[in-house]
């Protein structure tokens, strides 16, 4: 549990700064201006295929039944759990902070620049962070339950192994 908790915080870490560079990246390395607005598409579909990714490893390999796998790490370590959720939660805000920082950047200042970014790219790029966070919570929440499956698994096993031949089954 304490590893799926580790591998939650670092996951969390590196989509932050994954975010973070592609979102600031084409305001600092001043690119020509059709590559400069190509790469503010590459956020939300990094996004989506990430939430596609996702989809398809759980279908892959479904999650065993765990009723609430937050609470159960909390169990095991309190103070990593919450450490765990929090930074899980920070990198969902940073990723939004970071669309922000690009739209700030952008100036509308033509009818048509700010009906095509008010109208069609702002609620693209949001439907694409709801999928990337809903796949992103999926994820979180099947890794604690298949590392509470895994331990409970271990512990059956030493037990099993513990009792006289005569109780085994």
């Amino acid at each position: 549990m304490v590893a799926a908790l580790h591998g939650i915080v670092l996951r969390a870490y590196a989509g932050m700064a994954l975010v973070a560079v592609g979102a600031l990246a084409p305001l600092i390395l001043h690119l020509d201006p059709p590559i400069h607005q190509a790469t503010h598409f590459l956020i939300p579909a990094a996004w989506v295929a990430f939430a596609i990714i996702t989809a398809e490893l759980l279908a892959l390999r479904p999650a065993p039944v765990e009723r609430d796998a937050w609470a159960r790490a909390a169990e095991v370590d309190p103070d990593l759990a919450r450490y765990a959720r929090r930074v899980a939660a920070l990198m969902k805000l940073g990723w939004l902070a970071a669309l922000a920082a690009v739209l700030v950047h952008h100036h509308l200042t033509t009818p048509r620049e700010i009906f095509v970014t008010l109208g069609i790219i702002v609620p693209l790029t949001l439907a694409a962070w709801i999928l990337a966070v809903l796949a992103w919570n999926a994820w979180c929440g099947v890794s604690l339950a298949r590392a509470e499956h895994e331990a409970s698994g271990r512990l059956r096993r030493y037990w099993s192994r513990m009792a006289p031949p005569s109780q085994r089954r």
